[in-house]
């Protein structure tokens, strides 16, 4: 096991397609963030099994560390966890792996911040006690802001 995926509860696998790789034979940078955002999108369903009519965030930063490249043809398994929980913020943690050889290798991690946010008001809100009770239920150790 990769020590740096120990704190990390929930996974999924991800194929990477055709169109990920860029003119160096390996997937670009950009889509390094795609595949969190897929990663979000399951973590969000599976774990709070979210409502997204009802509840909403924005992307207020995101950050990347590439430490080896993704090669197609393959699949990534993007590992992704909930920590630095504030009143209206909080972070999804990253790390993709891939196989090589039958070996787990890390090819990147990296967090963003999400802010909770109502559309029509145009504004930041709090985060709901219900999302933040079932994160502290699956996720265990969460550190609060």
């Amino acid at each position: 096991m990769i020590k740096e995926l120990e704190p990390f509860k929930f996974s999924t696998e991800i194929p990477l397609r055709w169109k990920d790789i860029d003119q160096f034979g390996h997937v670009n940078n950009a889509n390094y963030l795609t595949l969190f955002e897929v990663a979000r999108y399951y973590y969000c369903l599976e774990v709070n099994q979210w409502n997204w009519d009802q509840d909403k965030f924005i992307i207020a930063s995101a950050h990347v560390d590439y430490l080896r490249p993704l090669f197609f043809p393959a699949s990534a398994k993007i590992y992704l966890r909930i920590d630095d929980i504030g009143t209206k913020s909080f972070n999804f943690h990253y790390a993709i792996t891939y196989l090589k050889n039958d070996v787990e290798k890390l090819a990147a991690t990296g967090y963003s911040t999400q802010v909770m946010y109502d559309l029509e008001l145009q504004k930041t809100i709090s985060i709901p006690l219900r999302l933040i009770e079932k994160w502290k239920e699956f996720e265990k150790n969460i550190k609060f802001n």
